[in-house]
């Protein structure tokens, strides 16, 4: 157990800022939450148990040990912040260089294909019209027409 007038010794150094990392270490374990409900403090000591209790949870000394984090998963952690940093701005980087979709016909044969308008009133000029174009078309549309009809029937 403590003596008292030791105890007011040390507070009245270290209210002059003259004692030592030890003797400010017995203040605050005498001043302590547990220590303090498990002894009757003076009554001229009170107010200075909740400074002190104060300065012991500023200083980390009151607060409970907790484990550290293993360097291993401290190293994981990191890795894995880096992938995803390094995925999403390649993933910008990518998204921005993206050249247009090609365009299924290009302008050239566009206009190649594009059917014409006939010229004539009779039937037989209309239809001498539609032997014409239908010779114009590629041999790939008359291979997709026959595809379709096929998967119709």
């Amino acid at each position: 157990m403590m003596n008292e007038n030791y105890i007011r010794q040390l507070i009245e150094r270290f209210l002059n800022a003259e004692t030592t990392l030890e003797e400010e270490q017995t203040l605050y374990e005498y001043f302590s939450v547990g220590n303090a409900s498990k002894r009757c403090i003076p009554d001229d000591l009170k107010p200075y148990c909740e400074a002190f209790q104060g300065f012991a949870a500023v200083k980390g000394i009151d607060k409970p040990v907790t484990k550290s984090t293993p360097a291993w998963v401290i190293a994981l952690r990191t890795v894995t912040s880096m992938a995803a940093v390094f995925l999403i701005g390649l993933f910008l980087f990518v998204n921005e260089e993206t050249p247009e979709a090609p365009h299924l016909i290009t302008a050239t044969t566009q206009t190649d294909y594009m059917p014409k308008l006939c010229e004539g009133n009779t039937p037989r000029d209309l239809y001498m019209c539609y032997l014409e174009q239908k010779r114009d078309q590629p041999k790939t549309y008359s291979l997709i027409k026959k595809m379709i009809y096929e998967n119709e029937h």
